[in-house]
């Protein structure tokens, strides 16, 4: 398995600022998971007679940088982030089923979410950690690189086999990466922490939950190039918006909070002023600030 550098996840500029309002990591943790959280209580719900509707979080467009396929491409691109799940929601299954069909070697620049013990050499098999996904066995871990934690990327040229309705066996011709191919944009940190991340990340996934509804392809590629770039985000907006479609709206889940909890625990500046205060309060505060946390959070 090779070991990240340069620009990959675990090799991330974490000297940049986070924003003001993320005082502490816990209380970053918190903020981020009560705004993000406010997907399940506001998307794709029902409206009754009268009711005014909630609307997508309004965000400022972004340029969207495209990525033309090359007319002499002699492989299936597969540049994607697993979903994880069934093949009709994960398209990286869609596009090496493809490759398989057609007898096709891939271009494969694939993120896998698992926390399963990945060799570091000899044959790699990855499943993401969704039930009912498919599973990628790969003959050469030198073709896989693990990222931010839970996050692997297979990237290499392979032949492609497949075995039953749901297992994968690939074949590495060659490791180069294909750079030309990526989606180009903000990186997780980046996007996690930006100013108004919050409300672009809630917005790709409540679109992104229209677009599954709608079978929209080309909505669905757009979306690909504009957040691929941020794997572990790109990730978790995928699992939010099939949540949001899977329970009419009901549930998004934690997924956006796991995407982005690296790059804000941690990394928040103290509040000096509040330690001190704290300090001259004396005792034993831990207990109190459970306590107030904890409504923060329900409310």
């Amino acid at each position: 398995m090779r070991t990240p550098t340069g620009s990959s996840p675990t090799a991330l500029n974490r000297t940049s600022a986070l924003p003001a309002r993320y005082r502490s990591p816990r209380s970053a943790g918190l903020s981020l998971a009560a705004v993000l959280g406010t997907v399940a209580l506001t998307a794709g719900c029902q409206v009754a007679e009268g009711e005014r509707p909630v609307e997508t979080p309004s965000v400022s467009a972004e340029d969207v940088t495209a990525v033309p396929t090359p007319s002499d491409l002699d492989v299936v691109p597969v540049i994607d982030v697993s979903a994880g799940g069934p093949q009709d929601t994960d398209a990286v299954w869609q596009g090496l089923a493809a490759a398989a069909e057609a007898g096709q070697n891939a271009y494969v620049h694939a993120w896998i979410h698992t926390y399963q013990e990945v060799p570091e050499e000899g044959e790699v098999s990855l499943t993401p950690d969704t039930p009912d996904s498919v599973t990628l066995t790969v003959d050469d871990a030198s073709a896989v690189t693990a990222g931010e934690e839970g996050f692997f990327l297979i990237d290499a040229t392979v032949g492609v086999e497949q075995l039953g309705d749901s297992a994968f066996v690939l074949t590495v011709e060659d490791t180069e990466t294909r750079s030309e191919l990526l989606p180009k944009g903000p990186d997780d940190e980046a996007r996690c922490t930006a100013s108004d991340g919050n409300e672009r990340i809630q917005a790709a996934s409540q679109v992104l939950a229209d677009v599954l509804r709608e079978d929209d392809a080309e909505q669905r590629e757009q979306l690909r190039l504009q957040w691929g770039a941020s794997p572990a985000v790109w990730w978790g907006i995928q699992r939010t918006a099939i949540s949001l479609v899977d329970t009419d709206g009901d549930t998004a889940g934690d997924f956006l909070l796991e995407a982005c909890t690296p790059f804000l625990d941690g990394e928040a500046p103290a509040d000096e002023d509040d330690d001190e205060a704290s300090d001259d309060a004396g005792g034993d505060s831990t207990g109190d600030e459970d306590a107030s946390l904890g409504d923060s959070a329900d409310s």
